[in-house]
C-alpha cells in the first residue's frame, strides 16, 4: 500500500486531517441551496449574527458622514511675536585726547565707575610745557614792542607839532615883513627889490609851514597803523600762550561725564594725535533696547506703551521711547525702548529676548482646519439642516487674519457665514458641496 501511495503522487493523508475542510465545503453549499430556494416574497430571515436582509438592503442607501462642527462665533485674533532686542547705554562717548603725546599714564582701569571730569589718560606734557613758556616769552615781546612804538609815536608827534609852530610863526613874520616893505614902497621908501626879496622869503615859509603840518599829519598816521600792528601782534602772542596753556590742560583726558569705563584704547608708552580716542565711557543713565518689528505692528506697540524684555531668566520692563526707520531697511522698523531705571543693569550689547502681542484682526472666528482652499479661492462647509437632513454647503470666504491653528473670516456673499452658523471643523476630505452630514459634536470657536 506504501509503495502505491507513493507512486500516485505521495503519501496518503488521515481521514481525520480531511474533515474540517469537507465541513466548511458543506457549509457552503447548504448557504447557496437556502439562498436559491427562497422567492422574492418570503419574509426576511435572520442571520447568524442578528442581522435582517432588511438592513442589507438599507445599505445600498446614501449614507450620512459624522463630523464635528463649531459655531462661528464673533472675536479678535491676537498673535504673540518675538523680537531680539540689543541693549545699549542711553549715552556712550570715545573720548578723545585734546593734545598729541606720548600716554604718561592711565589713571582708571576698565570697568571702573568715573564722575564727569575725572581723569583717565594723562599725557607727557614737558613739551608742551615748553611750548608754553615759549608762548609766554613771545608774548613778552610784543607787548615790549608795543610800548616801545607808542614812546617813540609820542615824540614823533611832539617834534612834528614843534615843526608846525615854528613853521607858522616864521610865516607870520614873514607875512608881517611883507607888508611893512609894501606900505613903504607907495611911499617910495623901499626899493621895489627889496619887496620882491621879502615876498619870496614869504612864499618860502608858507611852503614850510605846509610840509610841517603833512609831517604831523605823517606821524599821526604811523602811530595808529604801526600801533594797531603791533596790538594785533600782541593779542595774537595771548591767543597762543592760550592755546599752549588749553593743551597742557589737554593732556590729562577726563571723562564727560558720570559713567562705567568699558574700554581702554591706549597703553602706557604709546604715541596719540590730537582727536585719537583713548578711552571708551558708558553712561549711568537708564539703558536703551533697540528692536526690529515688521512696519504694521509699530502702532500696536506705539498704542501699547509697555513692553517686557526677557534676559537670563529675568523680566525687564520698558518704556518704548521711539521709532528709528532706514532706508536701507525698508520692510523693518527699529524701535527704542527705555528701560526702567529701577531694573538691573545689563551688560552693554547683551541680547535678549522681547515678545508683544498684536491684534491681527477681529471678526467671525474660525480654526484654520475648517478652512479648504480651491482654485485660488477659500471655502467653509456650512451644515444646513433641512427636513430633518443635514448637508454641508460650500461656503467662499475671504481670510481677514490668521495666526497659529485660528483665522478671521468673511463670506464673499454677504449674510452666507451669520453668527452661530454652523460649520464643519475640521473638515473631512470626502465632505464635498451637498453631502449628507450627521453631527457628533458642537462646539463653539475659540
Amino acid at each position: 500500500m506504501a509503495s502505491e501511495a507513493g507512486r500516485r503522487g505521495g503519501p496518503l493523508r488521515p481521514v481525520a486531517a480531511r474533515t474540517p475542510r469537507l465541513l466548511v465545503v458543506l457549509a457552503l453549499a447548504l448557504t447557496l441551496i437556502v439562498a436559491c430556494g427562497s422567492d422574492d416574497g418570503a419574509a426576511p430571515t435572520s442571520t447568524a449574527n442578528g442581522s435582517t436582509t432588511a438592513a442589507a438592503a438599507t445599505a445600498g442607501a446614501e449614507a450620512e458622514r459624522a463630523v464635528r462642527v463649531v459655531e462661528v462665533a464673533e472675536g479678535e485674533l491676537r498673535a504673540t511675536r518675538r523680537a531680539s532686542v540689543t541693549v545699549r547705554p542711553s549715552r556712550e562717548s570715545r573720548v578723545a585726547s585734546g593734545a598729541s603725546g606720548r600716554v604718561d599714564e592711565l589713571l582708571v582701569r576698565e570697568g571702573e565707575v568715573v564722575q564727569a571730569g575725572q581723569a583717565l589718560v594723562r599725557l607727557d606734557a614737558a613739551a608742551l610745557n615748553r611750548q608754553v613758556e615759549n608762548a609766554e616769552l613771545a608774548l613778552g615781546q610784543a607787548r615790549i614792542n608795543l610800548q616801545r612804538a607808542r614812546s617813540q609815536a609820542a615824540d614823533g608827534v611832539a617834534q612834528a607839532e614843534a615843526g608846525v609852530r615854528a613853521a607858522q610863526g616864521n610865516l607870520s613874520v614873514a607875512q608881517r615883513q611883507l607888508d611893512e616893505a609894501e606900505a613903504l614902497l607907495d611911499i617910495g621908501a623901499v626899493a621895489a627889490a627889496d619887496v620882491q626879496a621879502l615876498r619870496a622869503q614869504r612864499d618860502q615859509a608858507q611852503s614850510a609851514a605846509l610840509q610841517a603840518a603833512d609831517a604831523l599829519a605823517r606821524a599821526g598816521r604811523v602811530e595808529q597803523e604801526e600801533l594797531a600792528l603791533l596790538e594785533l601782534q600782541v593779542r595774537q602772542a595771548e591767543i597762543q600762550l592760550r592755546q599752549a596753556r588749553d593743551a597742557v590742560a589737554d593732556a590729562v583726558v577726563r571723562s564727560p561725564f558720570v559713567g562705567e569705563v568699558a574700554e581702554l584704547l591706549v597703553e602706557a608708552g604709546e604715541f596719540v594725535g590730537a582727536g585719537s580716542p583713548v578711552a571708551r565711557v558708558l553712561g549711568l543713565d537708564a539703558q536703551l533696547a533697540s528692536f526690529a518689528v515688521p512696519p504694521e505692528d509699530v502702532a500696536a506697540l506705539e498704542a501699547t506703551g509697555r513692553i517686557s524684555i526677557e534676559y537670563a531668566g529675568q523680566s525687564l520692563s520698558a518704556t518704548v521711547t521711539r521709532t528709528e526707520r532706514s532706508a536701507q531697511q525698508s520692510r523693518l522698523v527699529t524701535v527704542i525702548a527705555t528701560l526702567d531705571p529701577a531694573a538691573p543693569r545689563l551688560p552693554g550689547g547683551a541680547v535678549a529676548e522681547m515678545r508683544y502681542e498684536i491684534l491681527v484682526a477681529s471678526g467671525a472666528l474660525l480654526p484654520s482646519s475648517a478652512l479648504s482652499a480651491e482654485g485660488g479661492r477659500t471655502f467653509v462647509f456650512r451644515v444646513d439642516t433641512d427636513e430633518a437632513r443635514s448637508v454641508a454647503r460650500r461656503t467662499e470666504v475671504r481670510v481677514v487674519g490668521e495666526s497659529g491653528n485660528q483665522a478671521v473670516v468673511t463670506a464673499v456673499e454677504e449674510g452666507a457665514l451669520p453668527l452661530g452658523a454652523r460649520v464643519v471643523a475640521p473638515r473631512p476630505l470626502d465632505v464635498r458641496d451637498n453631502t449628507r452630514v450627521r453631527v457628533i459634536e458642537v462646539v463653539t470657536a475659540p
